[in-house]
């Protein structure tokens, strides 16, 4: 077993200064400051191979819903809970996950989560009923709340220079290629079912990567901590957790209850609890004690910008992925593996673009690629908009599927660079919470995405008197043009973040 011994968690040298020219990538560090051990290519799959996982159970789960119904006979919400259970019990305890890995071993929290994340997919595999199968798929979501923001505390806490922008590259191709990737293999899966029932093999895959993945970590995952007082703000992760619940369940559940009136209340006590909980952190962080997320974090104009971009990033692309399937599917009447297959393309282009991007980082700065990015998928997005609508029913998938290969080469020129662009200035000590924020931030709007988005389909169908086909992409086409919006104003926002 190898790991590095002891921990390299120290403040990170900022690049260039206040109004210098460019945020080109750090230079080594002063003279007399330990350089971090670095991870190397073993290592570094390794720690991607947590949030890999996640998003591409997420992803596959969500093309196999329909299947779960069908066999367990389901009703609509329960369908529904199947997956937003595991996104909630992911996006909660997410800020807490990294703060146990700051304190007591990134390492040790990443094997406990990947356990979790294994076993709780086999229960899932063997489910016999739906309630069984529902409570599995929360604690799956728990279990990766654990391991993936070890991720990206890893890296910060492993690398500099040009060796993190490589990795942060690669973990911003994760992110998003993992989702369009989940989407292929569940189309694949459920064509081929060995289980018995085709779902049950969706699930058994992750159970298989999960093995593979642990005892990778336990051969090549390094440790390392952030030096200071163990101690645990039990109070703030209560408040933030009660925080979030009082978002995601409205979010997650009020369409498919009606919206009653308790899921407006527990909206309308979403910015109390959130306030009340920002107040105890800053006065944890005056007292000298050890906040849950220390509110030097959003000082930083760097991540604090960038969790406004990542909101806005995310929000639209779950909308997007929420209304593709929905309209080639349903509307359109592909099969799952079809429509999977249509979005291939964009995976591939995406994955790649997004390596790339990690070459890119340090000769042309982070703020320059991620404007240059927002504005190719603004328009690209407005290119295949118009293409849908006109279609129509009649919407050639080929044709479709070259137009999205442009919209990923944007889509990468984002995800990636962002992530960079956000731990520029993190000091290692804080990896663990500022991952967690960050990983909480896009969990969430992931789910805002597609509450908003399941909204404009609503509206679209009811208003509507052409074929439902035609209705449906015309649906996608107006949610397309709204995540152009986006992207026009995320490349705005990049144009403010820090010359650094």
């Amino acid at each position: 077993m190898t790991t590095s011994s002891a921990p390299h968690d120290r403040p990170l040298p900022r690049t260039g200064g206040p109004g210098g020219e460019d945020d080109r990538a750090a230079p080594p560090p002063a003279r007399g400051l330990p350089e971090p051990p670095g991870l190397g290519t073993a290592r570094l799959l390794t720690t991607l191979s947590a949030l890999l996982l996640s998003v591409v159970g997420f992803a596959a789960t969500g093309i196999a819903v329909p299947d779960i119904g069908a066999s367990l006979g389901a009703t609509a919400a329960e369908q529904s809970l199947v997956v937003s259970v595991y996104a909630s019990g992911f996006a909660i305890p997410m800020v807490l996950g990294g703060r146990l890995g700051d304190l007591y071993g990134r390492r040790r929290l990443f094997l406990l989560g990947m356990a979790g994340f294994t076993l709780f997919s086999l229960v899932a595999t063997l489910a016999p009923g739906i309630t069984v199968l529902i409570a599995a798929r929360a604690l799956t979501g728990v279990s990766a709340a654990a391991m993936v923001p070890q991720v990206l505390a890893t890296i910060t806490a492993s690398t500099q220079g040009p060796e993190r922008a490589r990795a942060v590259a690669l973990f911003g191709a994760t992110a998003g290629g993992a989702t369009a990737i989940g989407q292929v293999l569940g189309g694949v899966l459920l064509s081929v079912p060995l289980l018995g029932a085709p779902w049950r093999t969706v699930f058994a895959m992750s159970t298989l990567m999960g093995v593979l993945a642990f005892g990778a970590a336990l051969r090549w995952l390094p440790d390392t901590r952030a030096p200071g007082h163990r101690s645990l703000d039990l109070i703030g992760t209560a408040l933030l957790g009660l925080a979030l619940l009082a978002l995601m369940i409205p979010v997650s559940q009020g369409g498919a209850l009606g919206r009653p009136v308790w899921c407006w209340a527990l909206l309308g006590s979403t910015p109390v609890l959130f306030a009340a909980f920002w107040r105890r952190q800053s006065r944890l962080h005056r007292s000298d004690r050890v906040p849950l997320v220390p509110p030097p974090l959003f000082r930083l104009g760097s991540y604090r910008i960038g969790l406004v971009m990542a909101l806005m990033l995310q929000s639209a692309f779950g909308g997007f992925t929420f209304l593709y399937a929905v309209s080639t599917q349903t509307g359109l009447g592909w099969s799952p593996l079809h429509a999977a297959l249509v979005l291939l393309p964009f995976s591939l282009c995406f994955l790649t673009v997004s390596i790339w991007s990690g070459r890119l980082a340090p000769r042309f700065g982070f703020r320059r690629l991620l404007a240059v990015g927002g504005l190719t998928q603004a328009a690209l997005l407005g290119v295949t908009a118009v293409a849908v609508w006109v279609q129509g029913a009649g919407l050639n998938p080929w044709a479709f599927a070259a137009l999205l290969v442009g919209v990923g080469v944007g889509q990468a020129l984002m995800f990636g660079p962002l992530v960079g662009a956000m731990i520029a200035d993190v000091p290692p000590a804080s990896a663990g919470a500022a991952s967690g924020v960050l990983q909480t931030t896009q969990q969430a709007a992931m789910g805002l995405g597609v509450a908003v988005a399941g909204g404009l389909l609503g509206t679209a169908l009811a208003g509507s008197t052409a074929p439902a086909g035609q209705a449906y992409t015309s649906a996608l086409a107006i949610g397309m043009l709204v995540q152009a919006a986006f992207a026009i104003a995320f490349a705005l926002c990049a144009l403010a973040l820090p010359r650094r």
